[in-house]
């Protein structure tokens, strides 16, 4: 039987808040209470905003958590070299096609595009920049990836498609309809998150991706990739958010919620764990909890119910005080 494998895959471009500290404690629990191996992945594909501070600061953060993985970390940006042997297996299926078009163009001819129904609607928090099939080059030499200095789209098929969530159950829309033909490759030379996420896991023999919920449907559109250069879904389980007291989703604009400014503040990692329990009705605010504490309690039966109550998990400044300042 294959291995089961998960990944923790941070983003380093700014500092990692309590959002990330929830998302890498669930993914580390499951993985360590259910005998899945765990790789760490640095996503540094954005040259412009990555950075090595950032990168040091993600690995504190986990080491920090207490949250372990199994082997060395890897680094996105050093394994360009699988990305683009995917971007070939695309072209030579007749599916990927340079995209110059800017902005305010494909934004021009998404008007004629009809609305998403409420089936089809995105649940992601930021709109969504439709590329409709009427830009598509014709047949010819546009089709293919030849320009690695060109923007490249997927050739989207129309139609629903559904997948299945561990902890939502299934999901039913028509990424053609949300995406139109979502961009893979980009002009900068590297690929977008949509490929780079897919042909990473496959490569890294990913089976369970935990991440938030937020991803929810890229998850339907990862499996049109993911089918396109066929491999396996895998199993997702989306987390419920992290969000401030007004119900902001967690970013890291939010600088005071950082696990180093957190931590600085008096915060402790067992009082992290504390408050992740919390969130999942597993314990009360005080003390502390241990890891395997955790890794007990949190089960995929917990999150369900959790997600099922439709709970906001949210940072409050009574909450922010606790942390700080116990007990």
């Amino acid at each position: 039987m294959a291995p089961t494998v998960t990944r923790l895959a941070p983003s380093p471009t700014g500092h990692l808040h309590l959002g990330h500290a929830w998302s890498f404690l669930c993914t580390w629990a499951l993985a360590r209470a259910n005998g899945w191996s765990i790789r760490l992945r640095l996503e540094d594909l954005d040259a412009s905003r990555a950075s090595t501070d950032a990168r040091l600061d993600a690995l504190w953060c986990l080491q920090w958590l207490g949250v372990d993985w199994d082997g060395e970390p890897e680094l996105q940006s050093e394994h360009v070299d699988r990305h683009l042997r995917a971007m070939h297996e695309l072209a030579a299926r007749g599916l990927v096609f340079q995209a110059p078009q800017s902005r305010a163009q494909v934004r021009a001819a998404s008007v004629a595009m009809p609305e998403p129904s409420e089936a089809n609607a995105p649940n992601e928090g930021d709109a969504v920049l439709r590329f409709p099939p009427s830009l598509r080059p014709p047949p010819g030499s546009a089709w293919g990836f030849s320009d690695h200095a060109c923007n490249h789209r997927l050739a989207c098929p129309s139609g629903a498609r559904t997948i299945h969530d561990e902890l939502h159950g299934d999901r039913t829309l028509d990424p053609s309809m949300v995406w139109g033909d979502p961009l893979v490759w980009m002009k900068a030379g590297v690929p977008s998150y949509q490929l780079a996420v897919v042909v990473d896991d496959l490569a890294t023999g990913v089976t369970d991706v935990v991440r938030g919920e937020d991803l929810l449907d890229s998850a339907v559109l990862q499996s049109v990739v993911i089918e396109a250069l066929g491999g396996t879904r895998p199993r997702w389980w989306h987390l419920p958010l992290v969000v401030d007291e007004t119900d902001r989703r967690l970013a890291k604009r939010h600088d005071a919620l950082s696990l180093r400014s957190l931590a600085a503040a008096g915060t402790t990692p067992g009082r992290v764990r504390r408050l992740v329990l919390h969130w999942c009705g597993a314990a009360e605010l005080g003390g502390e909890s241990s890891s395997a504490e955790l890794a007990t309690a949190l089960t995929p039966d917990a999150l369900r119910s959790l997600v099922a109550t439709k709970a906001r998990l949210r940072v409050t400044p009574d909450i922010v005080r606790w942390l700080c300042h116990g007990p």
